[in-house]
């Protein structure tokens, strides 16, 4: 270990030595395993540089990246340290979306699944759960995530670049896209694209026409992710230039799956639960404090309003209550620490909005809806 404020001029070959083996181990033994790009942006380096300087053939400062390195191996090794608050659980939605994205990879189809214009269901961590299997994995899958300044032909191309890890830098966007139809054809592939109606009002619509002629030039499935919007926005574009549209977008994607369809109650749906009481047990089995079984139901109900923050919202209450536990050295979560964690979180009239139809059981809220 490089003891803080040490010189970089006084790092020694044999500290230089063990930094760099000990970046090797540590990144090759986390799931997945990180990569040199990722360990160089988080400390402004280049890639280039950190496998120079793990294979020993850096000729820069190899002191003061050596302590910029050993500085990095600490926090993560902190960050990662931490004790969980959720682990993930196949539930309603997950199962869906793995059952879609299954079907677009088998048929090499363009397929979608999307889900409320609000988050929280669990749309992005089932496909980081898929993308982790052991049938997928980096040489079968990629998840690329487009934000909204993404929503031209070169910021998604970058994005799908970075996704499958080839170079996004060189050249112009013909041949980035040729690169990708490089990498991509004849190969089982499935390119997962998350937040996908952020490429809605593109100039053109060109990036989801980009995306259909990487389908047409490899043939490789994609699976599409987004919320409702996109749907909306398909539909909306196919009728205002019937000339010059989306329909022959919208004519290739199959299937397209609401994710809220067996989740909504009444004659929309059949009521399926989002998450059951016991997936909700599981899904905090590893959080620092025990939750208790009304806090757990309490959970259940909050996760089932609609528009109520769902999953992503009973994670970030959790998240708050330990904290606040552990601080009056409380020995568990229960209901009114998950209350004043709700109330801390969002206003005042939406908190006591949530926890009074949190009070209402579902079961009489499906029946009041039907």
């Amino acid at each position: 270990m490089i003891p803080e404020g040490t010189d970089p001029n006084k790092v020694t070959d044999e500290q230089i030595r063990i930094v760099a083996a000990d970046v090797e181990m540590f990144c090759g033994q986390q799931k997945p395993k990180i990569n040199r790009k990722d360990v160089a942006k988080s400390i402004g380096y280049s890639p280039s540089v950190i496998s120079d300087f793990v294979n020993g053939k850096y000729a820069g400062d190899r002191g003061q990246l050596a302590i910029a390195l050993e500085g990095w191996l600490l926090e993560e090794e902190k960050r990662r340290s931490r004790p969980q608050t959720t682990q993930f659980v196949w539930a309603n939605v997950a199962m869906q979306i793995k059952a879609v994205a299954s079907y677009a990879r088998d048929y090499r189809k363009i397929a979608m699944v999307y889900g409320p214009d609000t988050s929280g269901v669990g749309k992005t961590v089932a496909l980081n759960a898929i993308l982790g299997l052991p049938e997928m994995g980096p040489r079968r899958a990629a998840l690329a995530t487009i934000d909204k300044v993404d929503a031209n032909p070169t910021g998604l191309l970058r994005k799908l670049c970075a996704a499958i890890h080839i170079d996004d830098g060189r050249g112009s966007n013909r041949q980035r896209f040729q690169r990708i139809v490089q990498k991509l054809t004849g190969r089982s592939f499935l390119l997962m694209i998350d937040q996908i109606h952020n490429l809605r009002w593109s100039k053109d619509d060109k990036p989801f026409y980009i995306l259909t002629d990487l389908y047409d030039a490899t043939q490789t499935a994609q699976l599409w992710c987004g919320t409702s919007d996109l749907v909306a926005y398909l539909q909306r574009q196919q009728a205002r230039n019937a000339d010059e549209s989306l329909a022959q977008i919208r004519r290739r994607i199959f299937p397209i799956v609401d994710l809220m369809q067996n989740v909504r109650p009444g004659e929309e749906g059949n009521g399926e639960p989002l998450v059951t009481i016991e997936q909700v047990r599981e899904m905090f089995a590893k959080n620092k404090l025990k939750i208790t079984g009304a806090a757990a139901k309490f959970l259940y109900q909050l996760a089932h309003i609609p528009d109520g923050g769902a999953i992503g919202l009973c994670v970030q209450i959790v998240e708050y209550a330990t904290m606040l536990a552990e601080m009056r050295g409380l020995p568990s979560i229960d209901v009114p620490l998950l209350r004043e964690a709700l109330q801390c979180g969002v206003r005042t009239e939406r908190a006591e909005t949530l926890c009074r139809q949190a009070d209402e059981p579902r079961a009489a809220r499906i029946a009041a809806a039907g």
